[in-house]
C-alpha cells in the first residue's frame, strides 16, 4: 500500500510538471468552486466560493459519496466533488475584460447517477449553444472528472464563437440549459486568457480508476438490494393486524316469549272449560 501511493504521487507529480510548462500561456483570470469554498489549486489557481444568492442548490453530494474521485489530484478533488444545481437553467456572469483570445473550462463530475441519459443539458454562452446534449456519465463514467474547453474571442463589439459572430456590450453570461432530463449542474469554472493548447488538460482515465468505478456502482447496488430485503425482512416479521374481539353480551330477550306465557292460563282455561260447557248443554237438551 506504501509503494503504490508513493507511486500515485510521483504519477501526479511528474503530470504537473510535463503540463506546467505548456500553461504558461493561459493566464487565468478567474475561477470559481461552484457549489462549494474557496479552494486553493495544486496548480495554485485560486477558486472563489460560490455566492449563497445564486439560483439553485449547493451540494456536497460528492464529499460524502464519491471520496475516491477518479482522474484528479486528490489536493483537487473537491472541486469535483461539490456543485451547484437547479431545476431550470441558470447560470454566472463571467467577468471579461479587453480584446483578445480566452477559454472557459468548466469542469464536472457525475456523483448521482450511475446510467448515462440521466442527467443531459445544454452549455451556452450569451444565448449560444456551445455544447448540446452533454451527458457526464456517458463521458467519463460515475465518479471521475471531466472537463469541457469553450474558446472564443473578443474583438471590439462582437464576440467570436467559433463560426458565429455576435454582438457584445461587455458582458459573458455562461448559461446551463434544462432540457427534459434531468436538473443541469456544474462543479468549477476556470476563465483563461489564451488558447486552447495553452490550458492544462486532465490525464487519461487509468485502468485502476475504472476498477473503483465498477466497485462503486457495484457497492451502492448492492446497499440498495441490502434495504430492500431489509424492508421486506421487516414487513414480513411485522404480526398481522388484531382482529376486534368479540365482546360477550347476554342474548336480548324475545319480547315475544313473555308475551306467549302471559296468555298460557287463558288458554288452559278454555280448554277445560270448553269441554264443560259442552256436556251441560248436552244433558239439559235431554232433559
Amino acid at each position: 500500500w506504501f509503494i503504490q501511493s508513493n507511486l500515485r504521487m510521483l504519477h501526479w507529480l511528474l503530470l504537473y510538471l510535463v503540463t506546467l510548462p505548456k500553461c504558461r500561456g493561459a493566464e487565468v483570470l478567474w475561477a470559481l468552486n461552484a457549489g462549494g469554498d474557496s479552494h486553493r489549486g495544486v496548480d495554485g489557481v485560486l477558486y472563489h466560493a460560490d455566492v449563497s444568492h445564486m439560483p439553485g442548490v449547493a451540494s456536497d453530494h460528492g464529499v460524502h459519496h464519491v471520496p475516491l474521485l477518479a482522474r484528479v489530484h486528490p489536493q483537487d478533488r473537491i472541486l469535483y466533488q461539490t456543485e451547484r444545481y437547479h431545476f431550470d437553467s441558470f447560470g454566472y456572469d463571467v467577468p471579461i475584460r479587453g480584446d483578445g483570445s480566452y477559454v472557459i473550462n468548466l469542469k464536472f463530475s457525475e456523483v448521482y447517477f450511475k446510467s448515462s441519459q440521466q442527467k443531459i443539458f445544454d452549455v451556452r454562452l450569451n444565448n449560444q449553444p456551445v455544447i448540446v446534449g452533454l451527458d457526464i456519465f456517458n463521458k467519463v463514467g460515475f465518479g471521475a472528472a471531466h472537463d469541457e474547453y469553450i474558446s472564443f474571442k473578443i474583438q471590439g463589439n462582437s464576440l467570436l464563437i467559433g463560426d458565429y459572430q455576435l454582438a457584445f456590450d461587455g458582458k459573458l453570461y455562461l448559461e446551463f440549459a434544462k432540457t427534459e432530463f434531468d436538473n443541469p449542474k456544474i462543479n468549477a469554472i476556470v476563465l483563461y486568457r489564451g488558447t486552447v493548447e495553452e490550458v492544462p488538460k486532465l490525464p487519461p482515465l487509468q485502468r485502476e480508476e475504472e476498477i473503483i468505478q465498477e466497485d462503486l456502482i457495484l457497492e451502492d447496488d448492492e446497499e440498495e438490494i441490502e434495504d430492500n430485503f431489509l424492508e421486506r425482512d421487516v414487513e414480513e416479521e411485522r404480526p398481522p393486524p388484531k382482529q376486534p374481539k368479540k365482546v360477550s353480551r347476554p342474548k336480548k330477550a324475545n319480547p315475544y316469549e313473555e308475551q306467549s306465557a302471559q296468555y298460557w292460563p287463558i288458554i288452559i282455561s278454555i280448554g277445560v272449560l270448553l269441554p264443560t260447557v259442552v256436556i251441560l248443554y248436552a244433558r239439559q237438551k235431554a232433559g
